[in-house]
């Protein structure tokens, strides 16, 4: 087996020569499979387009998030998708078409067939995770597709692994399935109307540990570990502790993971620490009670997220651990009263805890995509009308406190600007009176001023 990773931001699509360079792989190929993002659709397009043409009745399958979200898009292009987990299907599928075999019945499987479609039932979640084979870091079977074929190789993958927040090479790992939340921007509500609800699965502690001395014993560039759970503290406090003892002696390296407002303990806490926690991300996504419950679909309460921040926040001095929180702008269904409540929620935060704004993307397939679609917001998800989901720009809300939040960021970024402005100059600045005079200029005039203080993570 050999993978190709299409893994670059920009450009977002492939010019002919590059697409043309597969050939070296392809024509050695009975199977093209393509793990996808929403955000980077368009390259799976523009390769089985390239497929089609060049190979002529070879297979194509799509999977990832963008299929588990909208399989019946993925439909349009390729033979089949993967709408469920793939551990067990993708092996039935492949045996199948091996051996002859009928495999358009798989389960967790749609086909296109002469332009029908085919459906299966989906399995039930996939349990035994410690049954799984180790992540696959065989070098001498990956490529690269950016301007040109490339052998990956430790350096390439040290370069591509070296990003925000610390910029140094960080391996990320995933140690359990599931989230407890169900935001009505992410794919994970696709699982729960699959399955009824959220189910949460774990690696053993044991298999998590011995498969980080593999990956580490053979790629020791990395120097950060970045659990990529959606809630590392789900685990209870007998595993934390089991995990903190075996990893500080086996791994040794620091690491940051993801926790809720819901989840948080204090005692969770002090284990992670002392085997070398120092990095944490919460999200809070908005200020608005009303827009985390009629909007996002997120059931956790600002005043319960604002005592969690300033209880991790005390960690920050004694044992130097970086507390990174999460804010969701730009969403239409925000009033400027909305927008103001992030704004204070901000200005309330301690000055070392630093913030990540996105903007709202809407996915195909969640129910925040459906409900803009409804209310024509936005266009259906189209190849002419393909847009990079994942934006860095104000489109919806060009208004004067969207600008107030964005210069909170930008101010907490500058150190010399942070310790000239008090607080309460920027209190007055989100006050009633100062955003009835700012409500005058167009929003031409917020436009320019959000794009001066947007900056790229630093």
């Amino acid at each position: 087996m050999k993978s190709v990773f299409l893994a670059r931001k920009e450009p977002l699509e492939y010019g002919p020569e590059e697409l043309g360079q597969l050939e070296e792989i392809l024509s050695d190929t009975d199977l093209v499979m393509i793990g996808i993002y929403s955000s980077y659709a368009i390259r799976a397009i523009q390769v089985t387009d390239f497929v089609r043409k060049k190979y002529p009745g070879m297979k194509v399958i799509w999977g990832g998030p963008h299929c588990i979200s909208v399989p019946e898009l993925g439909l349009r292009y390729a033979d089949g998708v993967c709408f469920s987990e793939g551990d067990q299907a993708v092996i039935d599928l492949v045996n199948n078409m091996e051996n002859g075999d009928d495999y358009i019945h798989t389960p967790n499987m749609a086909f296109n067939m002469n332009g029908s479609r085919i459906v299966n039932d989906a399995l039930p979640p996939f349990r035994d995770l410690d049954s799984l084979p180790y992540y696959d870091y065989n070098l001498e079977d990956q490529f690269l597709l950016d301007r040109g074929l490339f052998q990956m190789t430790k350096e390439r993958l040290r370069e591509r692994h070296a990003g925000y927040p610390y910029y140094i090479p960080i391996l990320y790992f995933l140690t359990s399935r599931g989230c407890p939340h169900k935001c009505s921007y992410c794919n994970n509500c696709r699982y729960v109307s699959m399955f009824g609800r959220n189910i949460i699965r774990f690696h053993s502690i044991d298999r998590v540990i011995d498969e980080l001395e593999h990956i580490l014993g053979f790629l020791d560039f990395f120097a950060f570990v970045g659990f990529a759970d959606d809630d590392f503290f789900m685990r209870p406090e007998s595993q934390l502790n089991d995990f903190a003892r075996k990893y500080k002696k086996r791994i040794g390296l620091p690491f940051g993971v993801a926790v809720s407002p819901n989840t948080y303990r204090n005692g969770k806490m002090e284990i992670l620490l002392d085997a070398g926690l120092k990095l944490m991300q919460m999200g809070v996504q908005s200020g608005s009670q009303r827009i985390l419950n009629e909007v996002y679909n997120r059931k956790i309460d600002i005043p319960k997220t604002r005592e969690v921040v300033y209880q991790i926040e005390k960690y920050h001095g004694n044992n130097g651990l970086d507390f990174l929180v999460d804010f969701i702008i730009d969403n239409p269904y925000e009033t400027r009263d909305d927008i103001i409540e992030t704004y204070r929620f901000l200005l309330d935060l301690p000055l070392h805890v630093k913030i990540n704004i996105f903007f709202l993307a809407f996915f195909p397939g969640t129910p925040i995509y459906e409900r803009a679609l409804e209310d024509n917001i936005i266009r259906p998800f189209s190849e002419k009308a393909f847009r990079f989901y994942t934006r860095g720009h104000v489109k919806y809300q060009k208004n004067y406190e969207t600008f107030l939040v964005l210069l909170v960021k930008y101010l907490r970024n500058q150190s010399f600007l942070r310790r000239c402005i008090p607080r309460t100059i920027l209190r007055a600045m989100g006050s009633s009176p100062a955003r009835f005079i700012a409500s005058i200029p167009p929003k031409s005039f917020y436009a320019f001023l959000t794009r001066m203080v947007q900056q790229p993570h630093k």
